[in-house]
């Protein structure tokens, strides 16, 4: 006879499957198989698929990761490996200029609170709107 799946069960399967890594497969008899270490024996398919928060958690992801298989399907792909290699480098070296721009405007950013706060400059007058341009 076959044991009944608490609700506690139930929704730590259902979080789960909501936190399932894309890396892995996702099918019911991964699903079956993980779901050992909250049941400490392995459910059937059938047995977990009745489940209205088991069913839906996994509909749910289905549904996302379609979407992002979708989402990387117009994404061109690099002719060789040689040519992923170079494109990787190329935006690796872009990010770190990103980022040291980043880190000089903050910088910048810094410098001009402090001198706003040494002239008297409040904090809302410092980050008042920009007047709109009148022209006429």
């Amino acid at each position: 006879m076959s044991k009944t799946i608490t609700d506690s069960q139930l929704n730590k399967i259902a979080k789960m499957i909501r936190n399932w890594p894309q890396e892995e497969a996702f099918n019911w008899n991964n699903i079956c198989t993980a779901s050992k270490s909250f049941l400490s024996y392995v459910p059937t398919r059938q047995a977990l698929s009745k489940k209205p928060i088991v069913k839906n958690a996994y509909h749910v992801k289905k549904e996302e990761l379609r979407k992002a298989i979708t989402m990387v399907k117009d994404v061109p792909r690099p002719q060789s490996m040689l040519d992923a290699m170079n494109k990787i480098e190329r935006l690796q070296r872009e990010n770190d200029a990103l980022r040291s721009e980043l880190a000089k405007m903050a910088e910048i950013a810094q410098r001009f609170i402090y001198n706003a706060s040494i002239a008297g400059i409040s904090q809302q007058r410092l980050m008042a709107p920009l007047p709109k341009v009148r022209r006429g």
